[in-house]
């Protein structure tokens, strides 16, 4: 057993090959879920080992130590660790509590509203972690433009998506967490901030118009935790503990969280059959989760609708793609347009 890492952790278990995954053996399982390489999650590689994962370099400054220490009243004068990973922010852990810096184009408003949704969920679901609210009421400041958060370090290690026992668990939670959110008030979401670009590989006007339509099939919309995989949960002996990370929340239809969950814990990407994809979707209803029933063919065009946010992304951020993040998103395009084929028989 690895040593005991936490949120946002310090040491994980060291990445392996999913034995579901005969054809990733360039690659490894940090490359997959999530915003891939380019969003790691503040988790970083085992002490001594250094797996190549991208983080910024932002510091924890002693103007940013000053807000918290004034704003949280947290005595955060001690040591810091730095906590690896994390293109897009950098945590740092002092004493008890983890210190998030963001990056500047990340607007407070909207940090603000994935909060609430995460507060909204942890009423009911103690495993969604949130941050500590300051003296004003706040959950976010912006010191030198960036936005700053504060969060409770929870012991535990990332989750494996390729554990039995832990797989059998993230249909159930999502599914708490969907009830959770069913009726929360929370306001619209702010406008979204994160970076995005024109690839024309993945535009196609036909998947708008279907996705236009399936929305209005399911009107039940809803908040959501936007980006439900196994680095964004945390595990002590195998047991779930914590859901992180809550900054690609929005409202939408269930049924697009459940999709992408499905094909994250399912392997879909890798996958040679999609047996465990549909096995999550099933055991997702049987645990009472609001979103509908989907077809084969719903259930790819919404993986479909996320592979292109993903790509979009990635190539709005290409200046830190290294050879294997390159490979990880043309493999996105190729599974785009292989179900995209699929619908269309």
């Amino acid at each position: 057993m690895p040593p005991i890492a936490g949120w946002v952790a310090v040491l994980v278990r060291a990445p392996a090959l999913s034995p579901r995954c005969p054809v990733a053996s360039a690659m490894d399982r940090r490359l997959r879920g999530g915003r891939g390489r380019q969003n790691a999650r503040e988790v970083g590689p085992p002490e001594g080992q250094d797996v190549g994962m991208p983080y910024v370099d932002t510091p924890l400054t002693e103007g940013v130590r000053a807000v918290v220490q004034r704003d949280w009243a947290e005595n955060v004068s001690g040591s810091a660790v730095r906590l690896h990973g994390g293109e897009e922010s950098a945590a740092f852990r002092v004493g008890d509590v983890v210190i998030r810096v963001g990056p500047p184009w990340r607007r407070r408003s909207e940090l603000e509203w994935c909060h609430a949704v995460a507060r909204t969920a942890a009423a009911s679901v103690p495993e969604a972690i949130t941050p500590r609210v300051n003296v004003r009421g706040e959950t976010v400041v912006l010191v030198d433009g960036r936005p700053v958060s504060v969060w409770p370090f929870v012991e535990g290690e990332w989750a494996d998506d390729d554990d039995e026992k832990q797989w059998s668990q993230a249909p159930l939670l999502l599914a708490a967490i969907h009830r959770a959110l069913a009726a929360a008030s929370v306001g619209p979401r702010p406008l979204r901030s994160s970076p995005s670009a024109v690839v024309p590989e993945v535009e196609d006007p036909d998947l708008d118009v279907w996705m236009s339509a399936f929305s209005l099939r399911h009107p039940h919309h809803q908040p959501l935790h936007g980006d439900f995989y196994s680095g964004n949960l945390l595990v002590r002996d195998r047991q779930i503990v914590a859901v992180l990370d809550w900054d690609e929340a929005l409202v939408g239809p269930p049924e697009l969280e459940l999709a992408w969950a499905a094909w994250e814990w399912g392997d879909g990407l890798w996958a040679e059959d999609f047996g465990d994809v549909f096995a999550f979707l099933e055991a997702y209803r049987a645990a009472g989760g609001r979103a509908a029933q989907l077809t084969q063919t719903e259930l790819f065009q919404l993986v479909r609708v996320r592979l292109r946010d993903e790509v979009r992304y990635a190539s709005a951020a290409e200046t830190h793609l290294d050879a294997d993040d390159q490979l990880y998103r043309l493999r996105q395009i190729d599974v785009y347009r292989r179900l995209a084929a699929r619908t269309a028989q």
